[in-house]
């Protein structure tokens, strides 16, 4: 089962990193809606802005880009988590 998470605040990075750590060895991706935290989190493996001292697992992927990237990757994924604030859904 592939597993992405929509939101790379606080919330959706404790559930991905939840769902990466799980036996079944599930592919799972968190995407930030910004390049440059999306790039910090990618080379320390670390949400130093939401999760301090919480290490990201190594098979846990980080990606970034506009919506419709997404959307479009959305659709080789078998669960999807939208993990945003309700003002970020607009």
């Amino acid at each position: 089962m592939q597993i992405s998470f929509i939101g790379a605040g606080a919330w959706g990075t404790a559930l991905a990193i939840a769902a990466s750590r799980q036996p079944a060895g599930h592919p799972v991706t968190l995407h930030a809606r910004d390049a440059a935290q999306a790039e910090a989190m990618q080379q320390q493996r670390r949400n130093a802005r939401y999760l301090p001292g919480v290490e990201l697992p190594a098979n846990l992927a980080i990606t970034s880009g506009p919506s419709a990237a997404w959307v479009q990757q959305a659709q080789a994924q078998d669960l999807i988590v939208i993990a945003t604030p309700m003002a970020g859904l607009r």
